[in-house]
């Protein structure tokens, strides 16, 4: 999923930890933009016809639907065209071959978001991207795949599990005998290996989105990053270089961080408070912004 992954359990066995893994690569190769034979290539590549997928595809995408719902547009996964146009075409974790190639248009002079008119169909288990467009999981892909294994290493009988995918983490059981919260720390983007604060939390989710680690000089000679406004087609003009948010799953977590960057710190918070979530952003300056929820969190 372009990023380092990382599995905690407490009262597991090493089979847990393999199957996990077995488990994470198995939802990147239906859900990557950069694996040829996946769900979302192949329905990228077959952009206005309905496209057979996996059951967990179809749950993603209907999750990512919902975000899109719950961030009033401002999370989209339709922006693809827009990135490989500002030149996100290869992982960054992976070799120059996994180029994204021709599954995705560019963007014109009359480029719009099109995630309203994704079509899911769970009962025939298909997609249909929109003629014109092209999908990009990203974030949402991480945490959504990260609340599912955690959730299965639950149920498969661990009493505690972190999964965390780049910075997208669910937790979910007990962190160790006798204690109840995991405790998560959150990086200063300003100083490598500097926490600007801690978070803990029984269950539910975490996530950090930013424009720090997922950016490039354009042939323009310009500085680009990942995060896509859908409203310009652009990378978000921010200036905010991080932003954190505690729910009840790193879904969810993911989807309103990313939605923050968009905007500035006090508009950031504004969107936290209206849907009572706990966030926390950092400006260039170093400047940390908080919602009131976060105190809750932080230790």
């Amino acid at each position: 999923m372009g990023c380092r992954a990382y599995v905690v359990v407490t009262r597991g066995e090493q089979r847990h930890l393999d199957e996990a893994v077995t488990r994470l690569r198995e939802l990147e190769s239906h859900w990557s933009r950069f694996v040829g034979a996946s769900d979302v290539t192949l329905a990228n590549q077959n952009a206005g016809s309905p496209v057979h997928v996996h059951a967990d595809t179809i749950a993603v995408v209907t999750r990512a639907l919902e975000a899109w719902r719950q961030t009033r547009g401002r999370f989209d996964i339709t922006t693809l065209p827009a990135l490989v146009h500002h030149g996100y075409t290869h992982s960054i974790a992976g070799p120059a071959d996994g180029r994204l190639g021709d599954a995705a248009p560019t963007v014109s002079g009359s480029y719009v978001a099109l995630c309203g008119e994704l079509v899911v169909d769970a009962w025939e288990s298909t997609i249909t991207v929109p003629a014109g467009t092209a999908i990009d999981l990203g974030g949402i892909g991480k945490g959504f795949a990260a609340d599912i294994v955690a959730g299965e290493l639950i149920a498969a009988g661990c009493t505690g599990a972190l999964v965390n995918i780049g910075g997208d983490i669910a937790v979910r059981g007990q962190p160790a005998d006798g204690e109840v919260d995991w405790v998560i720390g959150v990086d200063n983007p300003l100083q490598t290996g500097q926490l600007v604060t801690r978070i803990a939390l029984a269950s539910g989710g975490v996530a950090t989105s930013g424009t720090t680690v997922r950016r490039w000089t354009t042939a323009n000679g310009e500085t680009a990053h990942h995060l896509i406004d859908p409203s310009t087609a652009m990378p978000a003009a921010t200036a905010l270089l991080t932003a954190t948010v505690v729910a009840g799953d790193a879904a969810t977590a993911e989807a309103f961080a990313t939605a923050a960057m968009l905007a500035d710190g006090p508009a950031a918070i504004e969107l936290f408070e209206s849907v009572g979530l706990a966030g926390a952003v950092i400006a260039a300056d170093g400047a940390i912004m908080r919602s009131s929820a976060m105190q809750v969190f932080e230790r």
